[in-house]
Order: structure tokens, then C-alpha cells, then sequence
């Protein structure tokens, strides 16, 4: 299924548009973290951390409000109040101790880091970045309508987040290239099938790059 929305038709409102960035730790993108074996094919074959770089440059050069919606940092009994845990999210966070309060792990990646007048939201537990955080309220606070959603992991916390926009009533655009899963199949499976049932847009970094330039 083809996304109903032209290119030619793509707007980003500086004023009113956000990007938000989703779970750039050193874990999931760095060598040494815990995840990065299991990323690192698809993050290099997409380019991922390059184009989020890339797009973060251009949102802050063009008054874009930039956002962070990082993921709850491990502590051990830190889920303790959370009764059902998907299993992948349990594997994750607590057998494999992702995202580490207090350790390297659990930093956003260095060329992805927060500057300025970035808003770090507070921490989502589960997937999405919206659920239990205020990220929405600071959004709001905005005037956003519109919001790019980039980062970790293609077909998990991305595609959670892009479900509770749409429920909250953004304009949503996804990224192809600026967002990486665990394989190749799924980062594909995702931005192939499920991206064009959700995003109101799906393209490229080039083309959003482009695109908030020439608004």
C-alpha cells in the first residue's frame, strides 16, 4: 500500500512542527553497548545514526523544537511495580540490563546528544514515548500539530510512539532511514508493510531535510 500523501505535498510548519527522537543510548548505537550486536547490521546498512544526525542539524538550524523521548533507565527493582512485562521488553531491560541509570549504556550517543533548547522528556517505561511522560504536555506547550518521529527501535518504541501521536492528534512522519531493528527483515517488514498503515508520511531523510528547508 502506497502512502495517500503526495510528495509534492509535504509541508512542515517550522512553528509548529516537532522531532522527536526515541531511545539514541549508547546500548542500542554504539560499539560496546549491550544491543549493538544485534543492531549494528541494520544500523550501518540504513546509515541510521548519520541521518539522525543529519536531521537534528537541520531541525535546530531551522527552529524546529527538538525533542527526546528516552526509555526508562535500568535500576535493579526498578520494575518491580510493573506486574506484565512483554517478553522482549524483559529480556531486554531486565536480563540484559539495556540502558543502565548511571552508566555509559544508558547515555545518548555523543553526535546525537542534546544542545541548547532540546527537551529531554521524561522516561517512558514500556514503548511508547508518549505513555506515562510529558512529552505531550511540553508539546503542547508548543503549539505542535506536526511531529517526525526518528530513533530506536524501528518496530517496537517507534511504531508504539506513532500509534499514541495519531491517538493525540499529530500530523506524523516516519523516517525509513532514520530508525534501525534488531535484523534487517524486520527494519524492512516494518518501514514496507505497517509504516504506510500508520505515518501520515513515510519517506527519507533527504527528502524531510529538503523539505523544512524550502518551508
Amino acid at each position: 500500500m502506497k502512502n495517500i500523501v503526495k510528495n509534492s505535498e509535504i509541508f512542515y510548519p517550522k512553528d509548529k512542527t516537532a522531532l522527536i527522537l526515541v531511545d539514541p543510548f549508547n546500548d542500542f548505537l554504539s560499539k560496546g553497548g549491550v544491543a549493538w550486536p544485534l543492531v549494528k547490521t541494520t544500523v550501518k546498512e540504513v546509515g541510521t545514526k548519520e541521518h539522525i544526525a543529519d536531521l537534528l542539524k537541520v531541525a535546530r538550524a531551522e527552529g524546529i523544537v527538538v525533542a527526546y523521548a528516552p526509555h526508562h533507565r535500568y535500576r535493579k527493582g526498578s520494575h518491580s511495580e510493573r506486574k506484565y512485562l512483554h517478553p522482549a521488553h524483559y529480556q531486554q531491560i531486565n536480563l540484559g540490563k539495556s540502558f543502565g541509570q548511571g552508566k555509559w549504556g544508558g547515555e545518548f550517543v555523543e553526535m546525537l546528544a542534546p544542545e541548547g533548547s532540546d527537551f529531554i522528556a521524561s522516561e517512558h517505561a514500556c514503548s511508547s514515548g508518549f505513555a506515562g511522560t510529558d512529552l505531550h504536555d511540553h508539546l503542547q506547550e508548543k503549539g505542535t500539530t506536526h511531529v517526525i518521529i526518528i530513533g530506536m527501535l524501528t518496530n517496537s518504541c517507534i511504531e508504539a510512539t506513532v500509534r499514541s501521536a495519531i491517538d493525540l492528534n499529530y500530523h506524523v512522519t516516519l523516517v525509513t532511514d532514520a530508525v534501525a531493528a534488531f535484523s534487517p527483515l524486520e527494519h524492512k517488514q516494518a518501514i514496507k508493510e505497517r509504516y504506510p498503515l500508520l505515518g501520515h508520511i513515510v519517506t527519507t531523510t533527504q527528502d524531510v531535510v529538503q523539505k523544512i528547508k524550502m518551508n
